[in-house]
């Protein structure tokens, strides 16, 4: 009898432990000194937005999914009204081999790609629809948002997705109601296969609607801002050793005919635009680990609506070394021109060079699965 006993105390010990969920903990430290020089004033700061710190739990449920629990936060920039710690990531995720699930907060269908620059959000009025219910105070209120969206997956490289969001209003904060929907199908290279260097990487479109308050018009899909994106990735030097990328993003916000003046940011969201944006990298590498790499790309954002000719010219180029393991050194030039109303909102031209460190780690612990993506994948990154 005794015996009998131990063997069911052990038995359920072991099916206690094939139930401990898979523990992953990522960081990323990013610090860097700002020269700013712009055609009102200079300024030179010291900046570690975008730090942040993401945990994950992950669990197989009883049957052919898994679920998984993500928490992270965030730095946000300093002269936002977010506090000192932004909840960028929330959410619970159920996946199997062909769908996936995810409710909470985290990045929205605004970006379809990742550009080689420092931070996400140094080309951010180029390179992601913008968040027509914010006002422009803070980057996050265009990346982040409270996400309902499912996925289905073919032949592991086509991602069809179906999502609707709750964007954060500036004039209506404790709103939670969905504000926006929309769809996206991408073509991606899986993680495990990006090493063969295929010469289309990525290229995707997305659509975005959000129900906005539009007067004279009663039709939901009428009054609202309608974005449209296209994305891609090519390899065009597929080579293990030396290679170069060419990234592109083009968005189209169909926005208002009726906004032909720019006396706020909400009408620079709402008033029709053309954004193109596109960057040529080159990545040297040692022992199949990055070892420095250089990129250069721009951005032109066309507004044809307005009565004054008006639009917005970007330049960046910068260069990374990695010096340890995750552990890089770079330097970054960012050249930005406004003319006509977008002078008036951002300024006729600034100079920017920064000099930075950057950190990164992740670690995984009682590991059960293989990985689509981990958790740094979540958000930005330049040198990959």
């Amino acid at each position: 009898m005794k015996k009998i006993i131990y063997i069911a105390i052990l038995f359920s010990g072991l099916a206690n432990a094939q139930i401990t969920p898979e523990f992953e903990i990522g960081a990323k430290g990013v610090f860097s000194g700002n020269l700013n020089l712009n055609s009102d004033e200079s300024s030179a700061v010291s900046d570690f937005s975008d730090t942040q710190l993401l945990m994950g739990l992950r669990q197989k449920l009883y049957n052919n999914w898994r679920a998984q629990f993500v928490l992270g936060l965030q730095f946000p920039d300093a002269n936002s009204n977010l506090g000192e710690v932004f909840y960028n990531n929330i959410f619970i995720r159920l996946e199997d081999q062909k769908n996936i699930v995810k409710l909470g907060r985290t990045l929205a269908k605004t970006n379809l790609n990742q550009f080689p620059t420092l931070r996400d959000d140094d080309a951010q009025q180029f390179t992601y629809a913008l968040n027509p219910f914010s006002d422009g105070v803070n980057t996050e209120r265009d990346q982040y948002a409270n996400v309902l969206e499912y996925s289905h997956i073919f032949k592991q490289r086509l991602y069809v997705s179906l999502h609707g969001e709750n964007f954060y209003d500036s004039m209506v904060p404790d709103d939670f109601r969905l504000n926006s929907i929309g769809a996206s199908l991408m073509y991606k290279v899986p993680l495990s296969q990006r090493w063969n260097r295929n010469v289309i990487q990525e290229i995707g479109i997305s659509y975005n609607n959000y129900f906005t308050d539009r007067l004279g018009y009663s039709n939901d899909f009428d009054a609202s801002v309608k974005n449209l994106l296209f994305s891609t990735t090519l390899n065009l030097k597929p080579d293990p050793i030396n290679f170069i990328d060419f990234r592109l993003q083009a968005i189209q916000n169909f926005g208002w005919k009726e906004v032909v003046t720019l006396n706020e940011y909400f009408d620079y969201t709402r008033t029709e635009s053309t954004t193109v944006f596109g960057t040529f990298r080159f990545l040297k590498q040692k022992l199949e680990r990055p070892n420095y790499q250089i990129s250069i790309g721009g951005g032109y954002k066309s507004l044809p609506n307005l009565e004054v000719d008006s639009n917005q010219l970007i330049i960046i180029a910068n260069s990374f070394y990695r010096i340890g393991e995750s552990f890089d050194i770079g330097l970054q030039y960012r050249y930005t021109e406004n003319t006509g109303f977008t002078e008036s909102l951002f300024g006729k031209n600034e100079h920017r060079i920064q000099l930075a460190i950057v950190y990164s780690f992740s670690k995984i612990f009682n590991k059960q699965f293989g990985d689509r993506e981990d958790l740094l994948n979540l958000e930005h990154n330049y040198l990959r």
